[in-house]
């Protein structure tokens, strides 16, 4: 006797009436008729030449065969579901993905409007954001888990190398209790007097330098980790900060008080990727893009 094949359709139906306890549920749940779905389980019967579903009074069950063909099945074989969540990532990585880690100054800043300007440039490109440490983001890039870093120094980690940078310069934020709104800038010296808040990490080191190196000594009675806390802080008329230009225009569009230093203290935004990375077009036009959000924000 010659059987035909056994094709998906007739295995979908099977795994559909084994899993939802009878024919007449896993038709509802593939959206077939009942016919159309005993005719699949007949067929795929005759192809293999075993009974599968057998009458037991009113009700039909699974053979002991079935149980065994649907162990087999559950290992091998995909079900519908699982097809479409795999197509879905065959499609993204056909049509592309860019990966993005940065630290949170710039994560929390101009990279939401830069995303909403890549994603109506590119609609189809999958686009990932992690906001991490300086030490993070070096690992996400290093590990190839982000396809570009976004930091305020360059990442010097075996072959990751600087892509683009993008310089600028650091701004005082307050609020019109200890910053004169009418004012084009302010003078380091004027610090004297007025209440500071500081910045942890690296970045208060190089402050202090030119803090120190203009004669000046803040009075730092507050500390915070992240710019975006700092400039919390100032909204609330604790006092003064120096922060990078990105939060400060933050900062100004929020209510507050934002003035260039002088003398000034520069800010620069480096692009980092893998050595060997070749980037794709969406990777190009983030960097230009956030070359064009720093200047704006400058």
């Amino acid at each position: 006797m010659k059987y035909r094949n056994v094709t998906h359709r007739m295995v979908e139906a099977f795994q559909a009436a084994m899993l939802h306890n009878g024919i007449s549920a896993g038709a509802d749940a593939l959206g077939i008729t009942q016919p159309a779905m005993s005719r699949l389980i007949a067929d795929l019967q005759r192809s293999m030449g075993i009974l599968l579903f057998a009458k037991n009074g009113r009700s039909i069950k699974p053979t002991q065969e079935a149980h065994a063909l649907m162990a087999k099945v559950q290992q091998s074989f995909l079900g519908l579901e699982q097809i479409v969540d795999f197509s879905d990532q065959l499609r993204k990585q056909k049509l592309g993905q860019l990966s993005i880690s940065a630290i949170p100054s710039i994560g929390h800043s101009i990279l939401p409007a830069v995303i909403r300007q890549l994603r109506e440039k590119f609609p189809d490109v999958f686009i990932s954001l992690r906001v991490a440490s300086y030490i993070e983001v070096a690992r996400h890039v290093k590990t190839r888990q982000a396809d570009i870093g976004l930091t305020a120094d360059t990442l010097s980690l075996g072959d990751l190398e600087t892509v683009a940078e993008f310089p600028s310069e650091c701004v005082c934020i307050g609020t019109e209790k200890w910053l004169d709104p009418r004012s084009d800038h302010i003078h380091v010296g004027e610090f004297v007097n007025k209440p500071f808040i500081a910045s942890s990490g690296t970045f208060q080191t190089r402050l202090n330098a030119w803090l120190g190196a203009n004669g000046v000594q803040a009075d730092a009675m507050i500390e915070a980790s992240l710019f975006q806390s700092i400039s919390d802080l100032c909204l609330e008329g604790l006092g003064i900060a120096v922060v990078d230009p990105m939060t400060a225009a933050k900062h100004q569009k929020r209510g507050g008080v934002a003035l260039p230093l002088r003398p000034s203290i520069g800010y620069t935004v480096y692009a980092t990727a893998m050595s060997d990375a070749k980037l794709s077009v969406p990777a190009k036009e983030l960097i230009r893009l956030v070359a064009a959000a720093s200047c704006a924000e400058t």
